[in-house]
This record gives structure tokens, sequence and C-alpha cells, in this order.
């Protein structure tokens, strides 16, 4: 890759309209500031802004604008759908301030900013943020798209708890979005994912909860024909202060691993309450009972340590992956599930997760929001091993298999941040339902009138994933 004459006169605009940091391909710094989780899908903008300011962000989007040129916002890294090659990007890594406001209970956090940061300066104040699984997932893009953390049943998606968003728009300048200020635009931000502009920073509400029980049970490949089965009963019946998932995986024979589980194949309940010990220790006794555990790691645990639960990987890798909305997980999808994943064989899938949408995450806040797939009662996530000796598209094929294995059982709306390369075109329009779409689109047409920030729903290369990723490409 080399830089074009095209490439460098914008550098050139944007450098002159005072744009902090304004990178080629082959600048020191360049490729730092496009690296990102998933290694499988290149990202190789021509010009990429690393934005240090709302002021850079805005001369940015006013260059872009005079060239009529579209917009990447490179987030995390976490669910990136298609590959940026060319173009202008704007990276938002060195805005990553954190400012907690103990009496007012908030946080206010840079856009480039993953949660990690956020928990190390809220958990000392004894405050909690509604994070999601992987603290290493960025802030913003997780909370565009709705965010499904280890307390979803009880505090509901995280982006309910938003106060406010600084954003700069096309159409508005650097703006403050609240329930007061731009109501639409706050409706739209909190789980309509992109297309709006550029976040530079969130403040969140924050929860008054130091620790809770929270943690996880191993079982073996063995059992969790009986685990799953269980699972399926237990989970929708547990109460709104407590979250569960279940998760078939083939580990790794990692040595970070504990030797109960290292290189097995296992059934894997995670479980958090925030309810009293002895309280939440009933409420675990069922699952517990179901067969004998390998490791069972269930405790209390101090709310910094959150991500233990899911022990999502941190080291970046390629992904392939999908996810699907289920209406229901009755004995039916529970043996399709089985069948698919096939724990007794060494099929390239790492993980086939299913997460239970409690109470919470089905009720609209007091504010509404755009989240789509409140309806759903579960969710399944399934992700292909990064094997070498496999090509991406075989790893998808794999995934695939599972997702198709569910379909008679499949929600009609999916939940956004959720979505993989393994899902179809039209997986993004289908996480919102059509009157949300509508809504959406004449939201970003006011806001972003010539579509800098192009959120084409219609298409793989719409928007990001995970309970994790950016504002356009995550």
């Amino acid at each position: 890759m080399s830089t074009s004459p095209t490439s460098r006169d914008t550098a050139t605009a944007l450098r002159a309209a005072g744009v902090s940091s304004v990178l080629q391909f082959g600048d020191g710094g360049f490729d730092d500031a496009v690296a990102g989780f998933d290694l499988g899908v290149a990202v190789a903008p021509d010009v990429v802004i690393d934005a240090r300011t709302p002021d850079d962000v805005a001369a940015a989007i006013a260059v872009a604008a005079d060239r009529g040129q579209a917009v990447t916002v490179l987030g995390s890294g976490h669910g990136r759908l298609a590959e940026v090659r060319g173009g202008l990007a704007i990276t938002l890594r060195s805005m990553n301030a954190v400012e907690v406001d103990t009496s007012a209970q908030t946080v206010r956090v840079g856009a480039g900013c993953t949660w990690g940061p956020v928990l190390a300066a809220t958990t000392p104040h004894g405050l909690a943020a509604p994070c999601g699984s992987a603290p290493g997932v960025g802030v913003v893009g997780y909370l565009l798209g709705g965010g499904l953390g280890p307390l979803a049943s009880a505090w509901g998606f995280s982006t309910d708890h938003v106060r406010s968003f600084e954003v700069v728009t096309p159409a508005d300048g650097a703006i403050t979005v609240s329930a007061d200020s731009y109501p639409d635009l706050f409706w739209a931000m909190r789980g309509g994912k992109g297309g709006f502009g550029v976040v530079t920073a969130v403040t969140i509400d924050l929860f008054a909860v130091s620790e809770i029980y929270g943690g996880g049970i191993y079982f073996d490949a063995d059992d969790a024909a009986c685990v799953l089965a269980a699972y399926a009963e237990w989970a929708p019946a547990l109460p709104e202060s407590c979250t569960a998932s279940i998760a078939l995986l083939r580990l790794p024979p990692a040595d970070a691993l504990p030797e109960a589980i290292r290189g097995r194949h296992v059934a894997y309940v995670r479980f958090a309450s925030l309810d009293p010990v002895a309280q939440a220790e009933t409420q675990l006794a069922d699952m517990r009972g179901v067969a004998k555990s390998l490791l069972d790691t269930v405790g209390v645990l101090p709310y910094g340590q959150i991500g233990k639960i899911h022990g999502d990987p941190v080291a970046p890798m390629p992904v392939a992956n999908g996810a699907a909305s289920l209406a229901s997980l009755g004995a039916d999808t529970v043996a399709a599930i089985l069948a698919a994943a096939d724990l007794g064989s060494d099929l390239p899938l790492s993980s086939v997760e299913i997460r239970t949408l409690g109470p919470a995450t089905k009720r609209q806040p007091m504010v509404p929001d755009a989240v789509g797939g409140r309806g759903a009662a579960h969710l399944i996530n399934v992700y292909a091993a990064p094997n070498p000796s496999l090509d991406d598209e075989a790893r998808l094929d794999a995934a695939r298999a599972v997702l198709d294995a569910v379909a008679p059982w499949r929600a009609p709306v999916n939940v956004v941040n959720f979505v993989g390369r393994a899902n179809p075109g039209d997986a993004i329009e289908h996480s919102w339902t059509p009157e949300q779409n509508d809504r959406l689109d004449a939201i970003r047409a006011a806001h972003d009138p010539d579509a800098l920030f192009p959120y084409a729903r219609h298409g793989a290369s719409a928007a990001g994933h995970g309970d994790i990723g950016p504002q356009t490409v995550p």
C-alpha cells in the first residue's frame, strides 16, 4: 500500500484545518491508530485522524463535508464486519479520560476508552458501571449498540443508563445530547448503533455496588446434555436480581487455565447475583446439583473483577462469529444446539454461548431508547476458534451451522452488538423493527444529511458486534 495524490491532498487539507494528528500509511503511529481486537478484518484507510479533542473531530468533518468524503470511525475493533480499504478514518483512542462524579453517581468517559479504566476509576468509590462481559471492549460502541452485561437481568441494557452523549454531527457541530436536549437523537443513539456523527464522550449513571456473588461452574462435556437441559428450565425462572448464561466451550491447553479444565471440552454455567450470599447460593443450588463439577469459581466477587465471570479473551485474534435471538429454549432447541455444537468432536467451534435475557432487558427505561431485541428470551452467540489450519470461510461455516440448527426457534429481532460475519447480510436491518428502522433512518438523515457516516443497515458493511464495538466499525 502506498499513499496516493488524493490521500496526500486530503492529509494536507486536514493539517491546514488544524487537526492535531493526521497519519498516512507508512507514518509512525499509523499501525497503532488502526489496530483493533479482530485481526481477521483488514483496516487500511488512506488517512487516519488520531483525534485529541472535539475540535479535531469537527475540523475533520468539515474537511470531509467539503470533499464529499465518507468517514469511518474506528473503535476497539471488537466486532468488525467489513474491511476498510482506503478513505478517511477517525480513531478516538487518545480521547480516553475518565472522570468520576461521586456526588452525582456518574462517570464521564472519553470515546476512546475501554471498560477496564472505567472500572478502575469507579470501583474504589463503591460504584459500579454497567459494563459488558469483556472489560477490554470500547465503552461508546458497546453503549451505542445497547450493551448486554453480566447483570442485565437486574439492570437491563447498559445504554438504558446513559445520561448524555457529547457528539459532533455534520448538521449540528459539537452538541450534548440528552433527554432534554435533542431527545430524538438521544433515543436513537441509545441502541441505534451508528450513522449519527462522532461521539467524543458519554456520561453514564453508576450503581452503588461494590461486590456481587458471581462466577461460573464448569462441567465435563459428558454432562453437557443434562446441564443444558437443566439450565433451560432454571435460568428463565431466576429472580430479576440474578443473571445467567451458559457456554459450551472447547478450551485450549493453555497454562493460564486451571489444570482442572485445561484443554477440555466443557459446559460452563455463569451466574451473577445482587442478592445476599445465602440467598444467591440457594438460587444456584439446583444447577450445582445437576452433575459433578470440574471447577466451581462462584463466590463473593469484587465488582472490579466482573470480567472473570465470562473470562472473555483479551489478546487480539481473528474473529469468526454469528448470533441469533431465540424466542424459546425448549427440549427440541436444546437437542438441536447439542447436536450442532457436538462437544464430543473436534469441530472448529470454540464457544456456543446462550445468554438468558431477564426481566429488566424486556422493559423500556423511563426515557425510552432504540434498543432492538427486547422481546427475545435468549441470545445464542457462536464463535469458531482462530485455528491457523482453517481458512476464514470454514470457520464461518462452522458458526453458521449452529445458527441454522436453531432457525425454527429464532426471535424476529436480533441484538445488534452480537451480529457477526457469520450472520446473513440482512442481520443488521433485522436488529430493529421496521418502525424503529424508519425512525432511525429519519434521525440519521436529519443529523447527517449527506451521509458522511454511512450506516448501510441492508448489508454486512453496516456495523459492529459484540457486546462490543465502535461507532460505525466496531
